[in-house]
């Protein structure tokens, strides 16, 4: 393996996992060496299984590309998995919803369609745009669940988005920020959508979640261990913040972010400090109002409503302590 390892974890992404056996085995064959399989969920790149140092010399981090400014280790391997999927069919049903010029951007994955999409929007007439992401980012036009940094370079320039990916939750992000005309071509799914509803549904939620932590005197912040998502640093801020507006918080650090594991702890409301996914996929299964930390700005009257935006992990904020 080129490290000399004798023993390799293999860590994959929960839609790959059904290869993960037939993986292993033929990666024994070409190295001579053994491979153990963790079942554990793995959310993406940010979340390395930091205890494989306990049985294998080596982790292999199969389907994602490295987050350059993550201190995952040397002994941390990242093999990403490109897709080459047929979308001719779903381009031509995009295009009446696009407008001028077209920012485009997707996933590890899917970043070798770019350059030939880019082609087919200008043939049809629009100027096409790829920006480059941060020190989170490999690829042009790579965005994450965390990190959209490649819309940066396009804001102003860019009339529309084309988003190829599967799921909703990067393409919504690039729409609350940017107030621009995001249209998903999904190739699993073989269709496409545009996501000005759903915007408009998110942030109704959002905004209901802001009033109803308004009141909250007692807050608890929640910071994860998983590498790629702790912002310790954030959170002490958070805390400060809250105690010089008259709030009082606690800190708690937690690896799997789950309603019942905050049971023994008081809180008016809680704030994720995690994965901006969180608070935003699974809000009603907590009890209490969970922020992000932009919305606890708006809460306690620093941020106003019309600057809001979703949470993002930076390349700057990458392993904060």
């Amino acid at each position: 393996m080129g490290k000399g390892a004798r023993t390799f974890a293999l860590q994959m992404p929960e839609g790959l996992k059904s290869h993960a056996q037939e993986l292993g085995r033929e990666l024994e064959e070409r190295t001579g060496g053994k491979c153990v399989l963790i079942a554990d969920p793995c959310y993406g790149a940010c979340d390395v299984d930091q205890s494989f140092t306990d049985y294998a010399d080596v982790l292999v981090q199969f389907g994602h590309a490295d987050i350059p400014s993550m201190q995952a280790g040397p002994d941390v391997l990242f093999v990403e998995v490109f897709m080459d999927m047929d979308i001719s069919s779903l381009l031509p049903r995009a295009l009446p919803l696009l407008k001028g010029s077209v920012g485009v951007l997707t996933t590890v994955q899917h970043v070798r369609m770019i350059p030939s999409v880019v082609k087919w929007l200008e043939s049809n007439g629009h100027t096409a745009l790829v920006g480059k992401g941060d020190s989170r980012i490999v690829f042009e036009g790579q965005v994450l669940g965390c990190n959209i940094s490649a819309v940066e370079p396009l804001k102003g320039r860019a009339d529309s988005f084309l988003y190829i990916g599967s799921g909703d939750f990067h393409p919504l992000s690039v729409a609350i920020e940017t107030d621009r005309p995001v249209v998903v071509i999904d190739p699993l799914m073989q269709e496409v959508r545009e996501l000005s509803e759903l915007r408009e549904r998110i942030l109704r939620q959002r905004h209901g979640a802001i009033v109803r932590a308004s009141e909250a005197k007692r807050f608890v912040i929640l910071v994860s261990t998983k590498v790629g998502q702790r912002r310790l640093g954030m959170a002490w801020d958070l805390r400060r913040m809250l105690e010089e507006n008259g709030r009082s918080a606690d800190v708690i650090v937690l690896e799997e972010f789950h309603p019942d594991r905050l049971l023994p702890f008081d809180a008016d409301a809680f704030v994720s400090t995690a994965c901006p996914r969180i608070a935003i996929d699974d809000y009603l299964r907590y009890p209490k109002p969970l922020l992000t930390p932009v919305e606890v700005e708006i809460v306690l009257g620093l941020r106003s409503w019309d600057d809001y935006r979703l949470d993002s992990i930076t390349g700057e904020a990458s392993g904060q302590e």
